[in-house]
């Protein structure tokens, strides 16, 4: 099977091979494709594979050298890991939909309208924290499902639905709050981010299982391959007897479900609640997707890629914060990796080809 590529968003269904030979079901079942010789390059290669591990680190050392005072703080980097678990939370769901060669934009739409229904839930009628977190999963359940069918079944451009529906929680989750932030969360939700362990919150925590649970999915499982194939050529896998309909249908679903369970890790970790926010969310998560796919799987979206990517973001940007760049660097920056990851995933996947 040949490995599946980052595909361009409103291209999903294009298939990324030009094959119609389909892979035998041990390649399916292994990962592996006919083998092909390709000559090996050295350093190029370990560039290629580790090259934004190594910017990564680069950069630490940098900040840590300008300002020791300030970066180079235990402190500090407590404050980077306990501030961006949400949103490497959230890039490791980003990957889900990606993988199978989708998109789901509405992930921080998700999100922030289970994390409002949560908040009113709790704060202004009282319920318990189980009952809270049996709202959410419902919410995500509800809305996966419409997403997936309207995708899978309708065929309507992944694209297009999920930024339909990206507007229409937006707009729900204004009308659930009553345009207002919410406050006086009960200590049993903010707890289950903000609970302390080894000096990190517990959100952190959280974020890292989730990564670790992709990293085993994606690497170590059958359905983490099948994920893989149905990305780089749908046709050929229907062909290889992969139910592909029904695991789009299931990723739109997980996506949504564990996107409203990181609804509540963000109403603990704020301790309130405004509906306006979705906004803040929506750009990090798929730069550090794409950042991700430029690394250690090169081509593909993968977990611990992901990680780096998160981390390289949250490094530059508070780096340059320290340094006193103004709050419009942080978009300029962002939306920059995103672009240059996107191109860089492109050229990877044209020289995997």
């Amino acid at each position: 099977m040949t490995d599946s590529l980052v595909h361009p968003v409103g291209l999903a269904d294009t298939p990324a091979t030009s094959s119609p030979v389909p892979p035998s079901g041990e390649e399916v079942a292994t990962g592996e494709g006919p083998s092909r010789h390709r000559p090996t390059h050295g350093a190029m290669d370990l560039l290629s594979r580790y090259g934004v591990v190594i910017v990564l680190i680069v950069l630490t050392a940098v900040f840590c050298i300008w300002l020791p005072g300030s970066f180079a703080t235990a402190a500090n980097f407590r404050a980077m890991i306990n501030s961006q678990s949400v949103l490497l939370a959230l890039a490791g769901v980003a990957t889900l939909v990606l993988r199978t060669g989708d998109f789901d934009l509405s992930i921080a739409a998700v999100m922030v309208f289970s994390a409002s229904t949560v908040a009113v839930l709790s704060a202004q009628h009282h319920w318990s924290v189980p009952a809270a977190l049996g709202m959410a999963i419902l919410i995500g359940l509800v809305i996966g499902t419409i997403n997936g069918f309207l995708v899978v079944k309708v065929k309507v451009e992944a694209f297009i639905v999920t930024l339909g529906m990206l507007t229409v929680l937006e707009g729900l989750s204004y009308w659930v709050t009553s345009s207002a932030v919410v406050g006086d969360i009960p200590s049993g939700i903010v707890s289950i981010s903000r609970g302390s362990f080894l000096g990190l919150q517990a959100s952190a925590w959280y974020a890292w299982g989730l990564i670790a649970v992709l990293w085993y999915l994606y690497e170590r499982t059958p359905l983490g391959r099948y994920l893989l194939f149905i990305g780089g050529s749908r046709e050929a896998a229907r062909l290889a007897g992969i139910r592909v309909d029904r695991i789009r249908m299931l990723t739109f679903i997980a996506s949504a479900t564990l996107s409203s369970l990181v609804g509540i890790l963000l109403v603990g970790q704020l301790g309130a609640m405004d509906p306006s926010i979705a906004g803040q969310y929506l750009l990090q998560p798929f730069a550090a997707a794409y950042l991700g796919a430029t690394t250690i799987k090169v081509g593909r979206f993968n977990a611990v890629g992901t990680l780096v990517g998160m981390y390289l973001l949250v490094v530059g940007i508070t780096g340059l914060q320290l340094l006193g760049a103004q709050q419009w660097v942080t978009d300029v920056f962002n939306g920059g990796a995103l672009v240059i990851a996107v191109t860089v995933s492109r050229l990877a996947a044209r020289r995997a080809a």
